[in-house]
């Protein structure tokens, strides 16, 4: 009995162990659950036929390069193949384009930049692209992938770029012609095939409330003019509520508040920025008591800079009375400096930033081409918007101040 009483002490004492061991061991067996982690690269491959020993140039969003909110990069293309893998943040549409001539739709003055030249894409993260098609003279490929983003901006681009390379092959053909009459008719031409694109993608628009796609588009068309603004704000309202997130509903959504925020008699939207020039704070309030004419404007925009002499013959006519606001769109800071002391422009400048929450100005004054102009009463109310350059804006300065 002794014996067995010590034996099962012993047993007694080694339970707590065995305890722990079954515990471990059946810890060790259940299945651990798997934190998902969100994708941060985006990839693209693809074969496009003619492309042979070339580069695709692209540009990618990059907050930090030198304030404009992208930078340059390329591709390498070795027998008409390609292939990326890079990270990227949110949506981005990106236009992967070649130098090939057979591109470039040259004219005696120059060339169009028309979009059917390039490989147009939306990049994020997660996106795992395929590409195949070929070069003729306009670029036909174009994008899939294994959700519905590029799928649908593919589809649409395979029924509107075919378009879009007759109308501009019109107008590149247009300009070899001496005869006025055989040139205006070319360039009817050009115009009917390109109401018919914008037909086909405000439909696109209207038809897919819940496509990335679409809504890249409505941004796109808002930005270019080629959709009413009733029609955009009703695409706007019936947008689903899943896209909220993609960069292109705030801009859209910005544009959509712009149109009744910059309409005439409207108070103008504030400007309170540190984009300046100089760094120091500039609040366009500061101009009450005074006529304010807005400029947003760019160097590499040429009706710009033809008639900044102008806006400055008008800065020094009325400067009692008048103030001038340069909102400059698209140049490097440095670039922007020396072109003003160069031409001794020294009325106040600042920059539009494209990503920033507030200093985003194209957007919230929904300028949709450059220059525009907005003239502005003493009491900060609108009095009329210009687009584009010419002499409307100064007449009516003229009968404002005179």
């Amino acid at each position: 009995m002794k014996n067995q009483a010590k034996n099962l002490r012993t047993i007694m004492a080694y339970i707590p162990l065995f305890a722990m061991v079954f515990l471990l061991l059946m810890c060790k067996n259940e299945p651990k659950e798997i934190e998902e982690v969100e994708p941060t690269t985006y990839s693209i491959e693809g074969t496009i036929s003619g492309l042979g020993n070339n580069y695709l140039y692209y540009r990618v969003p990059n907050k930090d390069y030198d304030g404009l909110g992208y930078n340059m990069d390329s591709l390498a293309v070795t027998d008409g193949n390609f292939k990326l893998t890079d990270s990227i943040e949110g949506y981005h549409y990106v236009s992967f384009y070649t130098r090939m001539d057979e591109l470039i739709k040259k004219t005696p003055m120059g060339y169009y930049p028309a979009k059917s030249g390039y490989l147009n894409t939306i990049l994020y993260p997660g996106a795992e692209i395929k590409v195949s098609g070929k070069v003729s003279d306009f670029m036909e490929a174009y994008p899939e992938n294994s959700d519905d983003v590029n799928n649908e901006l593919g589809k649409l681009h395979q029924e509107i770029y075919p378009l879009m390379n007759e109308s501009v092959n019109y107008l590149v053909k247009s300009t070899y012609e001496a005869s006025e009459e055989v040139k205006k008719s070319l360039e009817t031409k050009a115009d009917s095939v390109s109401a018919i694109v914008n037909d086909l993608k405000q439909k696109f628009v209207l038809n897919n409330p819940s496509s990335v796609a679409g809504l890249f588009y409505l941004s796109d068309m808002m930005m270019r003019s080629q959709i009413e603004d009733e029609t955009a704000i009703n695409a706007f309202n019936n947008l689903d509520s899943s896209l909220a997130d993609v960069s292109f509903y705030k801009d859209v959504s910005y544009r959509v508040n712009a149109i009744n925020s910059t309409k005439a008699g409207a108070l103008s939207p504030a400007i309170k920025t540190t984009s300046t020039l100089d760094g120091n704070e500039f609040d366009l309030s500061s101009f009450r008591g005074k006529y304010v004419m807005i400029d947003f404007w760019g160097i590499w925009c040429g009706p710009c800079v033809s008639e900044m002499p102008k806006v400055k013959e008008y800065y020094e006519k009325y400067n009692d009375r008048l103030e001038i606001l340069g909102v400059n769109s698209g140049d490097k800071k440095q670039r922007i400096i020396d072109f003003i002391e160069r031409n001794d422009y020294d009325w106040q400048q600042i920059m539009d930033v494209r990503d920033s929450e507030l200093d985003n100005f194209v957007l919230r004054y929904n300028v949709s081409a450059f220059p525009t102009k907005f003239i502005i009463d003493p009491e900060g109310k609108i009095i009329k918007k210009y687009v584009g350059s010419g002499e409307e804006a100064f007449e009516l300065l003229d009968e404002l101040l005179i």
